[in-house]
């Protein structure tokens, strides 16, 4: 058995028991004993020289930030931040690049990676399918097909049984309704498509390719952690008092925060809307109970008006992607999730948690206040294990290219001011309730 599998054990039963103590005096904001502190990444966003359907597509991310040439140097900054676990992805169109073969060598490099990690005492917490794909899915029809499934959970389960050895944690999918709408309702990302029935077919394809592959991984390891990272844009009316922006929200918040954990918790599935497809999954026994701890990524808050559309609030901070800076949502969207954990009875994780901004002006309090509002749903009794800050450095931002700055550092690996104040949170486990006067927002 892997070392990191017993000390998880151990480790888990001493922070369960923490949650049943007396809550810490607010001048210091500790955290339980065995909670997780690290980064995440992405394979196309950092490793450079990769071919796939984005860059074929015309979104090419080059060099990017060359992790895969230089991950050691980058392993290195993650022990001296003090991180405990790691994340990142295995690009499918490096491992696979024709249908049924295997690169080899590929696969070494990966398991060199991990065993890199694994070493410095850093558990690594590895996606197999983080939006990008390669070419011969793609045009075989790729996730619209439900045929299609099985290249993909015939991908996990050869992943899964080579790295078993290396990896505890393992994300069968990134942000699935992200990708299905950006890229077929949106039409903003690979494949360009502006179809919102087929935006619902994916959505519903990648719900059961979810259920299928979490099957494969624990058939070659049945004491795996295994979930999707599913990101929560926290909807609120965008003016509370009329009933139609309280209506739109909820469909909206329904749609695209928890159809895909339903579906999870009940095995099933049966969200139709006059006008559009439904997704209709019956009962599924891979489907159901497929989770082993509830992952969400959690990033900003929109407004929604009676006709659909999403607001930012004015004169409040934002990012340099004019996401609104809303640290007290953390909060609400944990609250939001301990309604699916509890049913499942598992735990949760915060498995992207970031900002946009190149000058670190911000990044220093939206790290504090997200970790205040963290600390305060564990207090509440939420039962959250970890946190993963994005990113570890400056990537490719998908179609926002590298204009957009969510690195702790840059891509030079000079460290910002925030990963300093990063690694002091994680040497402390916590911070002095004092920061919180110290690190504010600006005013915009």
């Amino acid at each position: 058995m892997n070392y990191f599998k017993i000390l998880f054990y151990s480790v888990w039963l001493a922070g369960s028991v923490a949650f049943f103590l007396p809550a810490q005096a607010e001048t210091f904001l500790k955290f339980p004993e065995g909670f997780l502190w690290g980064t995440a990444t992405a394979a196309y966003q950092v490793e450079g020289g990769i071919e796939n359907d984005w860059s074929a597509a015309g979104l090419d991310a080059g060099k990017a930030a060359e992790h895969y040439e230089h991950y050691e140097e980058d392993f290195d900054d993650l022990e001296q931040m003090g991180t405990q676990i790691y994340r990142l992805s295995l690009e499918w169109a490096r491992l696979e690049p024709e249908p049924g073969k295997y690169d080899l060598k590929a696969l070494t490099h990966y398991r060199e990676m991990l065993q890199s990690l694994n070493r410095r005492g850093i558990q690594p917490m590895v996606t197999v399918f983080h939006f990008t794909l390669p070419p011969w899915f793609v045009a075989k029809g790729g996730w619209t097909k439900e045929e299609n499934i099985a290249d993909f959970v015939r991908f996990t389960h050869w992943i899964s049984a080579e790295l078993k050895d290396e990896v505890n944690w393992w994300f069968t999918l990134n942000e699935p309704l992200v990708y299905a709408f950006k890229g077929y309702d949106a039409g903003q990302w690979p494949p360009f498509v502006k179809n919102r029935n087929l935006a619902l077919r994916v959505i519903k394809h990648l719900i059961l390719a979810h259920g299928q592959a979490y099957r494969a991984i624990h058939a070659e390891d049945p004491i795996a952690w295994v979930s999707f990272a599913k990101n929560i844009s926290l909807l609120e009316p965008n003016w509370p008092a009329n009933p139609l922006d309280q209506a739109m929200t909820g469909f909206q918040s329904y749609l695209f925060n928890e159809t895909f954990w339903e579906a999870i918790s009940k095995g099933e599935l049966s969200f139709s809307v006059p006008g559009i497809e439904p997704i209709v999954i019956p009962p599924n026994a891979d489907l159901k109970g497929s989770l082993d701890f509830i992952a969400f990524n959690y990033y900003t808050r929109y407004l929604i008006a009676a006709d659909g559309s999403q607001k930012t609030r004015q004169g409040v901070p934002v990012t340099e992607l004019n996401w609104e800076i809303y640290p007290e949502g953390m909060l609400k969207v944990l609250r939001m999730a301990n309604q699916h954990a509890q049913k499942m009875k598992i735990p949760i994780f915060i498995s992207e948690n970031g900002l946009a901004d190149g000058d670190d002006s911000q990044r220093p309090a939206y790290l504090v206040r997200h970790m205040a509002q963290i600390w305060q749903g564990i207090q509440e009794g939420i039962p959250v294990r970890g946190y993963l800050h994005w990113t570890l450095m400056d990537n490719y931002e998908w179609a926002d290219g590298y204009a957009a700055k969510f690195g702790l550092m840059d891509i030079e690996r000079n460290w910002r001011p925030s990963a300093w104040l990063f690694q002091d949170m994680i040497q402390q486990n916590g911070f002095p309730a004092q920061w919180l006067e110290k690190y504010k927002l600006p005013e915009r």
